[in-house]
């Protein structure tokens, strides 16, 4: 039978406390079962023969990191570690460190001697503080499958689960970096369906979710945050949604990521996550070499005309990006629409013709419009006014789409299509003005 340990904060002390009910209450006394548990989690940790995958968070306002740690029976421990933080992104292994179990209000996971890869969260370095973790933690529970941490200092809680049996740390390093590209990239925003509620989750990529109400922003002071730490199979949270400490882990599927306790993250409306998305000044690229019809042949026409009155052959349109202006210098809050393009005489000349739109919801679910307004720079309006093309690329753009995913259903940022009739609009990547 799975062991399971259970501790909490001043159990032994309240039940020492109330020692004479003990023996009505327990088989063995609050000492004896420190004692057991102290001595189940050291001989737990050197059992799994890969090692052990740490998600660790140095404290609850703290992205978290994967660390490979080996346990053996004589009280010695190997970290590995690749991070831009901690090892310059550079796969680095200290075996030079000891680790111990010992009783403290409840077993403690100790790192008892100095290690270049896991001290440097908890050294203080210059201004005292540094990092802000620990390297002694609070064995919350404990089984073959996973062991629930929580430092004893700045309480960020961390999860060890066993390492996959006949995977390199390379390896294991390069899917966790797939599974932040995969599901975190573009600063996809996220839809959490959570006890009947949703709320949107912003830049996952910087580890640090973001929440707010559906449909909405975060607050630009003081916002909601979850640090988060990307897996092999999906990413864990420091903190569970709203208080709910015990929904730590969500499982990637195909469309989605599943929590522990039902609570389901996907895309809900994409039409409102477009405009959202918009709104905090990202946008998408347009995919010129892979979207079609109209687009695709207003494009063509253009570049067509833009060697001709520019006598280069070689001229050329390099990108069409819609993205939200929240500064003064790019034309505060406006919806623009970037056309962006090469020519050469004597010299190269790249050239921003900028215009601004309308971007508007429908009614409908899943479709979004864009409706043109007026130049925005001297370059848009002598183009507009000069190259009969320009006019007809823009209307080209312009009009009711249908937002649909791609091949990348976790990552519509990066897969969008937008259709309407007599063209489609492959897109990717995250357009910005500044």
């Amino acid at each position: 039978m799975k062991k399971y340990i259970y501790i909490v904060l001043a159990l032994a002390s309240v039940l020492c406390a109330c020692s004479r009910d003990e023996d009505s209450l327990f088989d063995k006394s609050a000492s004896e079962r420190a004692q057991e548990a102290m001595e189940n989690a050291t001989e737990l940790l050197p059992q799994p023969a890969a090692g052990w995958e740490m998600i660790y968070f140095a404290n609850p306002e703290s992205r978290g990191y994967n660390i490979i740690l080996r346990f053996d029976k004589n009280g010695r421990v190997t970290a590995t570690a690749k991070n831009k933080v901690t090892t310059n992104d550079k796969m680095m292994t200290d075996s030079l460190s000891t680790w111990t179990v010992k009783l403290d209000y409840g077993p403690i996971l100790s790192f008892d001697t100095y290690n270049d890869v896991f001290h440097a969260w908890a050294d203080p370095q210059n201004d005292g503080d540094g990092l802000l973790g620990d390297y002694e933690f609070l064995i919350l529970s404990a089984t073959p499958e996973r062991v629930l941490l929580k430092g004893k200092k700045h309480e960020g809680y961390s999860i060890m689960r066993p390492m996959p049996l006949d995977m390199t740390d390379e390896a294991y390093f390069a899917g966790v970096a797939t599974t932040l590209s995969k599901c975190f990239s573009n600063d996809n925003i996220l839809t959490l369906h959570q006890k009947g509620e949703r709320y949107y989750l912003h830049n996952g990529a910087s580890g640090l979710f973001a929440i707010s109400a559906f449909g909405t922003k975060p607050p630009t002071v003081d916002p909601i945050i979850y640090p988060i730490c990307a897996t092999l199979d999906g990413f864990m949270m420091c903190f569970g949604f709203n208080g709910d400490k015990n929904e730590r882990m969500f499982v990637m599927e195909e469309t989605r990521f599943v929590g522990e306790n039902g609570s389901v993250i996907d895309h809900d409306d994409l039409n409102v996550m477009f405009v959202t998305y918009i709104d905090v000044n990202k946008g998408w690229t347009a995919d010129l070499k892979n979207s079609t019809g109209a687009f695709a042949d207003a494009v063509t026409a253009f570049t067509t005309q833009l060697q001709t009155l520019t006598g280069d052959s070689k001229a050329k349109v390099n990108s069409v990006a819609v993205t939200y202006s929240d500064t003064a210098f790019h034309y505060e809050g406006s919806y623009v629409l970037r056309i962006k393009y090469e020519y050469k005489k004597s010299t190269k000349q790249n050239l921003m013709a900028d215009f601004a739109i309308n971007v508007s919801d429908t009614k409908k679910a899943g479709f979004t419009v864009l409706e043109y307004v007026a130049p925005l720079n001297t370059t848009a309006a002598t183009w507009y006014q000069q190259a009969s093309e320009m006019p007809n690329l823009v209307a080209a753009i312009m009009g009711e789409y249908a937002l649909s995913v791609g091949s990348d259903p976790l990552n519509p940022a990066k897969s969008l299509q937008m259709a309407k009739e007599g063209s489609t609009l492959m897109c990717s990547g995250a357009s910005n003005l500044k």
